[in-house]
This record gives C-alpha cells, structure tokens and sequence, in this order.
C-alpha cells in the first residue's frame, strides 16, 4: 500500500514518515508541507492512503479531502494535535483519526483500518462488471474498537437495531457502515434474502423455520440466533425455498 504524509510541520511529518516506513508492506511514496503541495503530490503519486494534518496555514486538510476528486480519492487518516475534530473527520469518511504524539501502537491500528477498508474496495471490483453494480464478497464490520474483515458467507444476517445495522456471525454482532437499502443492491442474488423491514438473512445458515400465529414466521439460525421473518415476507421466503 502506497502513502503520502501531509504535514506542515516539518519533524512531525519526518517522524510520522519514519514509523510508517516500519510497517511491513507500506510504502511512503512522498511528503508535502502544506494543503497545495499536498494536491500536487497526491496527484502526482497516486496513492492509496494518506496520513494527512487538519490545521495548516492556508489550505486545511479539510480543504485538501474536499478538492481531492471523487472517483480517485485515496484513503484518508488525519493526524493532528487537536481532538475536536474528530466529527467532522468521519462526516468526510475518514478512516481514522489520529493524536498526536502518534505512537507506532496506534498506528498501527490506523494502519489494520486501512487494510480492511481497502480489502473491502478490492473485494467488490473482483466481482465488478462493467455496467452493473458491484457486488460484496467480503466487508468490513467493526466489534469494540476492532475493525473485522468478514467473508460473506460467514454473514448469516444484517438487522438493524436502533438505527444502525449490524452483522450476525457466529461470533457475534458487527457494526456495518452502511445502510440495509445500500447492502442489499450489492449482494450476490439467491444468497440473501430480505425476511423482514430490518433483516436480510443468508439462505444457506437458515436451521429451523416456525410459523407464527399471526401470519409470520420464526426463523432459527445455525449459530443458534433467532430472527422474525414478517408476515408481508413470508409468502417470498416460501416461494424461494419451495416451503
């Protein structure tokens, strides 16, 4: 993985370089000291990551995500002495947000993020083709402050609860980024299922199936985990698996 460090300071910057240097299979492909020469460089070398400074004379590094095209923008993990930007950081799909002083620990947790972020990517454009939507192999769920990266097949379901969506393994539940409407254009047809409102079920980890009195079902996983298929979907479920 190819890196760019952005900093205006210049041991800051020197010494970030230095310690990622040190992380196997990273590569730090150039320097900048400021939001400009950051934009030249950025599109210069291409890379797949920077590691980028919030507060800098002139061009901010808010100003450097916001300028940097869409469709080619490189993973980014700002690194900064201040802790109150850390919302407006993820609001711009940051991957990580670093205080200084960095230690090689805490990178390496940015790095292990960048990792999963970017089998993610990878994982989706094997199954690309032109013309369609690109459809999930792998993705990335996050349990306590650990990012997990996590085969399809090993999914038995996405429900949402309170708002946000999670990932049902066998080891337990894994907050997605993502939305069910989002998930569910990207997954492989005839694996997943929409079951009920807030549930999309993989096929091949369905157990057991229970009706229900008032026109739904229950529906035991083979990890032992119990979802509600709802009486709008039931019909569908039954169609699919000749029920």
């Amino acid at each position: 993985m190819t890196v760019v460090v952005v900093d205006d300071e210049r041991r800051s910057r020197e010494r970030l370089a230095r310690l990622l240097q040190q992380v196997p299979g990273l590569d730090v492909v150039g320097e900048a000291a400021s939001g400009g020469a950051a934009l030249a460089v950025i599109a210069e070398r291409q890379p797949d990551a920077i590691f980028l400074d919030v507060q800098m004379p002139g061009i901010t590094g808010f100003d450097v995500v916001a300028a940097l095209p869409a469709d080619r923008r490189p993973w980014v993990v700002f690194v900064t002495a201040y802790s109150q930007h850390a919302a407006e950081a993820f609001d711009v799909s940051a991957v990580d947000y670093v205080v200084k002083p960095v230690t090689q620990e805490r990178l390496a947790r940015a790095v292990t993020r960048l990792r999963a972020r970017e089998a993610t990517r990878i994982g989706t454009q094997t199954s690309q083709s032109p013309g369609s939507t690109p459809r999930l192999q792998i993705i990335v769920g996050k349990q306590r402050q650990t990012y997990h990266v996590l085969p399809l097949e090993a999914v038995e379901a996405f429900v949402v609860d309170r708002a946000l969506v999670f990932a049902i393994t066998a080891d337990g539940r894994f907050l997605i980024d993502a939305t069910l409407r989002a998930l569910e254009a990207r997954l492989e047809g005839g694996r997943f299922a929409r079951v009920h409102k807030q549930t999309l079920v993989n096929l091949s980890h369905l157990s057991e199936l229970a009706p229900i009195a008032r026109g739904g079902t229950t529906a035991r996983l083979r990890s032992g985990h119990v979802i509600d298929v709802s009486r709008r979907y039931t019909p569908t479920l039954r169609r699919i698996l000749h029920w």
